[in-house]
């Protein structure tokens, strides 16, 4: 199974689902081939030394 990776135009800034080993990705919107890959949304916490 090939799983999605979500993607967000640096153009116009809608997100896009693409599979992971596809080539020549473009948004569907604008048609801009410059994406920004999303960060995480959690957060993780480190104990100070």
């Amino acid at each position: 199974m090939v799983e999605l990776i979500d993607y967000k135009c640096a153009t116009c800034g809608s997100i896009e689902s693409f599979h992971r080993e596809r080539n020549g990705i473009s948004c569907k919107a604008c048609g801009s081939r410059v994406f920004m890959k999303l960060r995480r949304t959690g957060t993780k916490k480190l104990n100070a030394e």
